[in-house]
């Protein structure tokens, strides 16, 4: 009777389709996973097949792709599932998916009900343990059981403001609250607070040759020099190239020389130092081309396990390839990695620049300043970002349309934790070398 008294308890504290919802709307879209992956975990699901559900999604949702088409052998397979339908059940929980609301919302109300059955269990024990135990053994371990379940919560506390004063005070005494790598434009860290802070996704982005991929090499380079790591992604240029402009930045010799050793023996020596300065940076370089977003995800998830960086750079957003592209259009993909972008810098406490492209038609033919509605299928790119700047450069009238003059400016068109601004720039072609120069 005690026994089905505990199951019929058990179950009112449950929500099969609040589990099913987050699960449906993982397996559609699998940049979901990584906004919960922190919060969420097999226990706190009570029915058993979305228990084995989550378990397979974990494992392959984050750096890999786990879709209707993939997932179908697996529940088809698994004893657990085949018992609530197997395939069936999987077309089940894809109905169930929602775009609409935060799953995090979702994952919250889990954790509550899986909360509540654990304390009914907890209170159980302790009520059998009266008549073996004295009274303070019993409630000290209740107390330090209590203590656990509370942990496993990671909602903020409402607080008075002077705790939060207070914390603010330690942060500052303790250096906590410079978690932020600096561009190397002193101009532009003084709009973003310092620089790229961790938990943002900032986007730079421009015309096509105008120069985004040198801005992003530069900043790499002028955090490196500061002592910060950084993981570069780049998606676009090859390694060699890679590291060609890094040495040419840094030696002030053109890329093509050190590529081809044509070298005057000044110029060798200049290169062979650019070199020991390069190898003592902590710069990690991954090239492969035709990612998909789930991949770079296990990149930044590798490294991030292997050694930890401070920053990492993504060049450039719109040719990550989606991991499910079924009915989607670009914009939709683009929004989806912008979305995954954002959340692998929260679930991994680091900043990540990523580049992107303006649309060329949209100032073709003249110097107007493009704008942040300017940015190639920018849906995505206005609402995640935290930053977006704009880099841009007037093209040169006796010029053709591929050549852009040397001076320019980095327009902050969006930050929001701060100001926006321009800082004006200048662009050595010669040595992928932007600075900072004065007039704004």
């Amino acid at each position: 009777m005690i026994l089905n008294l505990n199951i019929k308890f058990m179950e009112k504290y449950t929500n099969l389709e609040a589990e099913q919802i987050i699960l449906g709307t993982i397996i559609m879209n699998n940049a979901y996973a990584s906004s919960i992956a922190d919060l969420l975990r097999e226990e706190h699901f009570y029915f058993v097949q979305n228990k084995v559900v989550w378990r397979r999604l974990i494992e392959v949702a984050i750096g890999g792709v786990s879709n209707e088409v993939t997932l179908k052998q697996f529940f088809e397979n698994n004893e657990i599932i085949s018992e609530s339908g197997g395939v069936l059940y999987l077309s089940t929980l894809i109905s169930k998916a929602t775009g609409v609301i935060d799953i995090r919302d979702y994952a919250y109300h889990m954790i509550e009900l899986w909360q509540k059955r654990e304390l009914h269990i907890l209170l159980t024990n302790s009520l059998e343990a009266l008549n073996d135990k004295e009274f303070d053994n019993i409630a000290a371990n209740l107390e330090n059981e209590l203590a656990g379940l509370a942990i496993q919560e990671p909602k903020k506390k409402t607080q008075h403001i002077k705790e939060l004063l207070d914390e603010l005070e330690t942060d500052l005494a303790t250096g906590l609250s410079e978690k932020f790598t600096p561009t190397g434009f002193s101009k532009l860290d003084n709009i973003l607070n310092g620089g790229i802070h961790n938990q943002q996704l900032v986007i730079i982005g421009a015309r096509p040759s105008v120069g985004k991929t040198s801005v992003a090499q530069n900043i790499i380079l002028n955090a490196s020099k500061r002592g910060k790591k950084c993981l570069f992604i780049s998606l676009e240029v090859d390694k060699r190239n890679v590291i060609l402009k890094f040495l040419s930045n840094l030696s002030s010799v053109e890329a093509w020389k050190i590529g081809r050793n044509i070298l005057r023996q000044d110029e060798l020596q200049d290169v062979q130092r650019a070199k020991k300065e390069l190898a003592a940076m902590q710069i990690f370089t991954n090239d492969s081309s035709y990612l998909r977003i789930s991949q770079i995800a296990r990149i930044i998830k590798n490294q991030i396990e292997k050694q930890p960086v401070d920053l990492v750079i993504v060049d450039y957003v719109q040719i990550i390839k989606g991991d499910d592209t079924k009915w989607k259009n670009e914009a939709s993909i683009i929004k989806e990695n912008t979305t995954m972008l954002k959340a692998l810098a929260k679930q991994y406490d680091v900043g990540i620049l990523a580049l992107a492209q303006i649309n060329r038609k949209a100032v073709e033919g003249s110097n107007q300043e493009p704008t942040i509605n300017d940015f190639k299928s920018s849906g995505g790119i206005e609402e995640d970002a935290d930053v977006a700047i704009i880099l841009h450069r007037d093209r040169c009238e006796d010029k053709t349309e591929s050549y852009f003059s040397e001076s320019g400016k980095l327009i902050v068109a969006k930050n929001r934790h701060g100001r926006t601004g321009e800082v004006g720039i200048e662009f050595n072609g010669k040595h992928g070398r932007f600075t900072e120069i004065d007039g704004l």
